[in-house]
């Protein structure tokens, strides 16, 4: 990816972008504005405008990757652009011309923008919403302060949530034509994580604002917002992916190189048992996430639900692979310059944010359980056609392009769930038959809670055992759809056993015998190996297209026999004529290393 490179090598302390000084800035609480400066000359901000308004934005596959990459380096990179989008992205969907142009211009210059939602005494219930927007002859006038703005102090332009008469209203503010003595920035937040990302507050006293700041329909801003959430949960994923394969990747070089007890330390089958833990919690994550992001084109009227998952479990497992991930280090975690500069410790306080980042998990299971309601009811699966799972899951096929203007209002419930609904094997020695199970006792406990005074409190439980089965089917549709494009150690059914048997733990199932355990050798000699080479621990770190292997050798997904009677690639059989010539070939080179 031409981002990557551009950035550099983060390791290297030459490179434009390099660990050594984005932690020195950190412990400052500085911004890394040197590593913005790199990222705008790239042209970053014009994959967060859409085409038809002069950016690069199409899809938003590609966006969650970009932010992912910056977050490889650094999540307040990530953080930074991803509130700019996130103050665009009403105004491209229901903005006039000239709201459009601004943004445009705005983004083009490299400037950013800010999203102002919450305040201190409202937190997360947007219906207390203080800030109010009085209509006048001249257009509106805000009171009230806007806390908890990334982008707050710098950003040129702000979309506000204000309650104008009886609801609540999204207003685009020009900062540069607002009244310099009617709006105050509020100081910057110290933050556990995140340091320095300018995070502060606006204040607004009797600030006079023009008709023409209005976004949409009078009164249709919490529904607006609400639809541009759902875009913005799955794109908070691609942060916590990237942190978490720094962190992953810190770890795996640490292990290759450290010597201890005589052995390299990669050789110790503790460390082995976490690097492989983290691994396959970063890929289960993958599977989750990026499946979002291409249904945000695919199955707008599905992201409701599928987005929240996504936000549910992605930050979960991003987590606990940065967990695994300073285990490895040990004691060389705590000390401030281990590492790659200590920035392990970096990546694990910005990672414990995302999980809050719009939206708690609190907030999440809510939003699950309200839109299973629906999906659970009888003849639910009779509601217009079925999408189509090799499109959203096949890496080989483009997702549409977005249109923003065509987007609407996604508040109507969701009719269908293909990715739990419309699934079946591989069987997996059994593993398939009890998801099936639970699949199917879900639905009837769902479809037998009571919702008479909010949402129930067993519907909480039930959102997350959802989460889980959703998870475990978004590894088999990505696994099965993108086989033949995988490293050889992910090729076979050994690793989707393996995330199958860590779900069904969480899940109080116990994962039949044998364990998927035989799968941890494969993927430490994975992980080992893509690092050597210089790439990220990522499943989507594919081969360039000229070089994939020939089609049509995989026997079909369902007649794949049970995961323990296929061989590992610790174990592989002799390639046959013609078949993964060019992965036998990698292979090989990687056992020398």
């Amino acid at each position: 990816m031409a981002l990557e490179a551009t950035l550099g090598d983060p390791f290297d302390p030459a490179a434009p972008v390099p660990y050594r000084s984005l932690i020195a800035l950190d412990e400052r609480e500085q911004r890394p504005d040197e590593a913005f400066g790199v990222a705008q000359q790239w042209g970053i901000s014009r994959h967060l405008t859409p085409t038809g308004e002069g950016g690069r934005l199409t899809c938003f596959e590609e966006l969650l990757s970009l932010l992912r990459v910056l977050a490889r380096r650094d999540p307040v990179l990530a953080v930074g652009h991803g509130a700019s989008l996130f103050a665009g992205l009403p105004v491209w969907m229901w903005g006039t011309a000239a709201q459009r142009a601004l943004v445009a211009e705005r983004l083009a210059a490299g400037e950013f923008g800010a999203i102002a939602i919450s305040e201190d005494r409202a937190g997360s219930d947007l219906l207390a919403t203080g800030t109010t927007a009085t209509p006048t002859r001249a257009g509106f006038r805000l009171d009230g302060e806007k806390w908890l703005i990334s982008n707050a102090t710098r950003g040129t332009f702000c979309t506000v949530l204000a309650r104008s008469g009886p609801c609540l209203g999204l207003f685009l503010l020009d900062k540069r034509a607002l009244p310099a003595d009617r709006f105050r920035h509020l100081p910057k937040v110290p933050t556990l994580g995140l340091r320095g990302n300018d995070l502060s507050g606006i204040a607004f006293d009797r600030c006079e604002i023009p008709g023409s700041a209005q976004l949409g329909d009078a009164g249709r801003g919490l529904e607006m917002l609400l639809t541009a959430s759902s875009y913005v949960r799955v794109l908070a994923c691609g942060i916590a992916l990237g942190a978490a394969d720094g962190a992953l990747r810190i770890a795996a070089d640490w292990a290759r190189e450290r010597r201890l007890y005589g052995q390299n330390l990669l050789a110790l089958p503790p460390v082995r048992e976490r690097l492989a833990a983290a691994c396959l919690d970063l890929l289960t994550a993958e599977c989750v996430a990026v499946s979002a992001a291409r249904a945000l084109t695919l199955g707008a009227d599905r992201s409701r639900l599928w987005s929240s998952v996504a936000k549910y479990m992605v930050p979960l497992l991003c987590e606990r692979t940065v967990r695994n991930a300073a285990r490895v280090l040990s004691a060389r975690f705590f000390l401030r310059e281990g590492p790659a500069s200590g920035m392990l410790q970096k990546f694990a306080r910005d990672s414990a944010v995302m999980g809050v980042l719009d939206g708690t998990s609190m907030v999440q299971l809510n939003l699950i359980a309200s839109a299973l309601r629906n999906v659970a009811a009888p003849h639910a699966q009779d509601r217009g056609p079925a999408l189509d799972l090799t499109s959203l899951f096949s890496l080989t096929a483009p997702a549409p392009p977005w249109r923003p203007r065509h987007t609407g209002l996604q508040l109507r419930p969701v009719p269908r769930d293909e990715i739990t609904q419309a699934w079946d094997g591989p069987r997996l020695a059994g593993r398939f038959a009890l998801f099936d199970a639970e699949r199917t006792g879900l639905t009837r406990r769902i479809q037998a809670l009571t919702w008479t005074n909010g949402t129930p409190r067993t519907a909480y439980a039930l959102a997350r055992r959802h989460c889980l089965l959703h998870t475990a089917a978004a590894c088999r549709h990505t696994w099965v759809h993108n086989r033949r494009l995988l490293d050889p150690e992910l090729a076979t059914p050994q690793w989707l056993a393996a995330c199958w048997d860590r779900l069904l733990a969480e899940l109080g199932l116990g994962p039949p015998e044998p364990a998927a355990g035989l799968a941890e050798d494969d993927l430490v000699d994975w992980l080992s190996r893509v690092c050597s080479e210089g790439r990220w621990p990522s499943l989507l770190s594919l081969p360039p297209p000229g070089k994939l292997p020939p089609p049509g050798k995989l026997p079909p997904a369902d007649k794949l026999p049970p995961a323990d009677k296929l061989p590992s690639a610790s174990n592989p059989p002799p390639p046959s004529k013609g078949q993964h010539h060019g992965q036998a070939n990698r292979r090989g080179g990687a056992a020398v290393q």
